[in-house]
């Protein structure tokens, strides 16, 4: 095989993979064996274990002494570590797309500010996250920083693996109006309304994930996270 087809083989099984970890096909604490990835995903043993180190790296998989590697389960502090990264990361963002964003951009954002109007199932809950991912990634973009959006993007995968192991589609109420107030603040070219806006905005989201966490609406949550969440009876 090509070394370009090879290239091109473990990413799609990278992402298969991640995919069906993010949205609980594979469940946390589920093993993955080499064999049985190789035979679902239709590739070699190679690629199926390049990709779970590369998603070991990333914090979706983990190694378990002589048995390969299991999905990681969700833990409250990778729910924090998360949020402080986005807190960082598109704080900054929204300030620095008020200063540089050109007025494609600031339609662009604007136009997904709003999210589509979807059905309650899984699948229009999948959808509702990724436009909700689009109007994230469009406000980093309008940064003019690669770098960012790629760690904006990777940051909100996190997130929503969180939530689609929620046993309810969690929706945060204020999210379309403080949309429109962070690409109010961008289009205002105002950086520190546009911070605020958006820091405003991750707050609350925050507060949603753990109001799932604390109320055990989130399936895979490390064993000593939910024992001090939910003590038992004494």
């Amino acid at each position: 095989m090509e070394l370009s087809a090879q290239l091109l083989q473990l990413e799609r099984v990278y992402q298969e993979i991640k995919w069906r970890i993010v949205y609980g096909r594979y469940a946390p604490g589920f093993v993955l064996s080499e064999g049985m990835l190789a035979r679902v995903h239709r590739a070699s043993r190679t690629p199926v274990r390049d990709a779970l180190s590369r998603l070991s790296e990333e914090g979706y998989v983990e190694r378990v002494p002589r048995r390969g590697f299991q999905v990681a389960r969700i833990t409250v502090a990778m729910i924090e570590q998360m949020f402080e990264v986005r807190q960082s990361l598109e704080v900054t963002a929204a300030g620095l797309a008020a200063e540089r964003a050109d007025d494609a951009q600031v339609a662009r954002i604007r136009e997904l500010a709003d999210y589509p109007t979807l059905e309650a199932t899984a699948e229009s809950y999948r959808q509702r996250l990724a436009a909700n991912d689009e109007f994230h990634v469009a406000v980093a973009a309008a940064a003019q920083n690669g770098l960012l959006v790629d760690l904006v993007r990777r940051s909100l995968t996190q997130h929503n693996r969180v939530l689609s192991l929620g046993s309810q589609h969690a929706v945060l109420p204020g999210s379309v109006p403080q949309h429109h107030s962070i690409a109010d603040a961008i289009e205002a070219r105002d950086p520190t309304a546009a911070r605020a806006a958006m820091a405003a905005h991750l707050t609350d989201s925050y507060q949603l994930v753990m109001d799932q966490v604390a109320s055990g609406r989130v399936r895979g949550l490390r064993a000593r996270d939910a024992e001090r969440l939910h003590p038992g009876p004494l």
